[in-house]
Parts: structure tokens; sequence; C-alpha cells
């Protein structure tokens, strides 16, 4: 965990200038351009933004949120991508940039998906609310790896205990392939790996923490070693196990929000029969429920964008500089959803109170 970088993390190649693509449809509209803020609001104009953006009632408000989210993301990569001074928080950077992926691709689907065939029968242009809940949960999972890794731990020992574990997990893994690897530079990557894997867990064996817990908690340890997994959370001096669901509260989010979201986004993301018989009723003529739902599940994509980049921040300060560097309404909305899925300890700093 105190190893020097002796590479700068890789930054996205990027252009200036941008295109712009329109959906011709009523309800799908999307654009690959940032939201511009030409002129400084006045506070009813920025309330009846505010409630525009927090309220996302159509698709075209989450899509304009979307581009706040992106415009954030990419000036932070272009603006504090050397922020990391070990090799565990340059990987924490990687995974910023890959937010920011998700955040495009998102994008894209909300552009949604037409079809005509060569007899010219049609099928409108529809968004699949379970294609996105796919996507939300995936989010998910990253979001609620960066905290248990990067925010959550309170020492250094507890630091190096779970960021091994994440690694140890992701390379056994690959070890998988062991069977199947044909070619000696294959091979060779993968023995190097094995060496790396026991490095881990030896790192880990070798920190005051595990050698101050009793053997119940060791044992707990071993455990996630050997399942290739990293779920857990030091509570009193004790290793607790937890299960994706259970690290809601863990990162700060209060009850009620969202309790079983991943439960339910886990419906859409296995082929489910709720899953089946629910997509049935989503393209009803005239209703289109499949708004509502996709909608109601981008809420939750904002819940988990703010939380993720509350915590980027906590874990690289100088990155609050970019994040005040938005338009005034941009902050708030931001600062906002987080403070919502969580509580008001969790604000980034003062610009909401320009709501009045």
């Amino acid at each position: 965990m105190t190893e020097k970088r002796k590479n700068k993390t890789k930054r996205f190649r990027y252009v200036r200038g941008g295109k712009q693509t329109l959906v011709c449809s009523r309800t799908v509209h999307s654009s690959t351009v940032a939201i511009n803020y030409d002129q400084p609001m006045n506070q009813e104009q920025l309330r009846k933004e505010y409630l525009r953006l927090t309220r996302l009632e159509t698709i075209k408000d989450c899509s304009d949120l979307l581009d706040i989210y992106l415009k954030y993301f990419f000036e932070v990569i272009k603006q504090n991508s050397n922020e990391a001074k070990t090799h565990a928080e340059s990987e924490a950077e990687l995974v910023n940039q890959m937010i920011f992926t998700k955040i495009g691709h998102m994008k894209e689907l909300l552009n949604g998906f037409e079809y005509e065939s060569a007899d010219g029968t049609k099928l409108n242009r529809i968004v699949d609310p379970t294609v996105i809940a796919s996507h939300i949960r995936n989010l998910f999972e990253t979001v609620s790896m960066f905290s248990l890794v990067y925010t959550q731990p309170s020492t250094d020992d507890e630091k190096t205990i779970l960021y091994n574990l994440w690694v140890s997990a992701g390379l056994k893994y690959r070890q998988r392939f062991d069977v199947v690897v044909k070619k000696a530079e294959s091979q060779e990557k993968l023995d190097k790996e094995k060496q790396q894997i026991d490095d881990l867990k030896a790192e880990i064996e070798n920190t005051d923490l595990y050698k101050a817990l009793d053997e119940k908690d060791r044992n707990k340890i071993q455990s996630k070693l050997k399942e290739k997994d990293y779920k857990i959370q030091f509570k009193d001096g004790k290793v607790e196990f937890l299960s994706w669901q259970e690290t809601v509260p863990v990162m700060g989010i209060r009850d009620g929000v969202m309790d079983t979201i991943y439960t339910y986004f886990s419906l859409y993301a296995h082929p489910s029969n709720v899953s089946v018989f629910q997509f049935a009723d989503m393209f009803k003529k005239e209703e289109n429920p499949f708004i509502y739902l996709t909608t109601f599940n981008l809420n939750n994509f904002f819940f988990l964008l703010s939380i993720f980049l509350f915590d980027y921040i906590k874990l690289f300060p100088n990155v609050k500089n970019t994040f005040e560097q938005l338009e005034k309404i941009e902050q708030i909305v931001i600062d906002r959803q987080n403070v919502f899925a969580r509580d008001e300890s969790y604000s980034i700093n003062d610009e909401w109170k320009a709501l009045g």
C-alpha cells in the first residue's frame, strides 16, 4: 500500500469539440455536448432548474443530468490524473476513469433502439429498462467496492488488508485460465501472478492488525482469500462479512433509500422469471411505462454517482477544486443527491444555500 508509483496513471485521449445526436422521438433525446448555462441564474431560475434535475420526470431530464456528470468526470481526468502517491491510489484513479465510461455508455443507452424490417414493419424507438438496470447493478458494485477498499478503512493496516483481498480475488479468478493457456508468455504471466497472490497473503498476515485478531477473525480473512472475496469490514476489532446488499449502510446510505436496491437490480441482471413477466408490461401502447421505469432506475444511478464523487474527493482532496469549477446549479444538484442518499454531514460545500 505504501509502494510509490513507477508510472503515472494513463489518461484517456480526448478531442476538443463534439458532435450532437438528436433522436427523432417525443420521449428520447440525447446529446454528446455538455449543457451550457450561458447566463447566471437568479434564485427563481436556480430553484426551477434544481427541481427539474432532481425530480427527473423525463428521459430528457436524465440525459441532461448525465451531461453534467460527464462534464465533471472528464474534467477530473484532465486536471487531476496525477494525484496518486501509491500504486493502490493509481488504481483508484483508473476506477474514476471507469466510472466516466459507464456514464457515457448510459448516455448512449438513453438514445434508445428502433428497428425496421425489409418489408417496412417498424418497431418504434424504446429504451429497455432491463438493460439500464443491469448497467446500474454494475455501477453499484463498483461504487461499493471503492467505498470498502478506499474510503471505509480507518488505519493503514485496514487499508492494506482490504486492498490486498480485493487484488487477490481478481488475480485468483484469472488463475482459472490456467487450464486453457497455450502460449508460453501467457503461462509466464500466470506464474508471476501466482507469486503475487502469495505475496499479498503474506503482507496481510504480516500486519499488526491481523496478528492482533483472535483466531476466529484471522480464519475469516483466510476464508475470504480462499473464496476470492473481499467484502468485509472491521468493527470494534472484529471482522464482519458483508453481502453486496449489506454494503449499503456501510457506505453511509440512510435507511429507506436503497434498502433492497441490489436485489431489485439483480432481478434484471439475471434471467429471472420476474424480469420476463415484467418485460411484457413495459411497452404498453400509449402508456409507455418503460419511461417511468427508466427514470426511476436512473435516480439510483445518480445517487451512486454522487456517492462515488464524494468518496473520491475524500481520497483526493485536491479534486474538490475541480468540482467547484462547475456551474453553481451543477454543484448544487450533485451535492444534494449525495446528501439525500446519505445525510447532511456528506455535503461537499455550501453552494446549495443559494436556493434560499
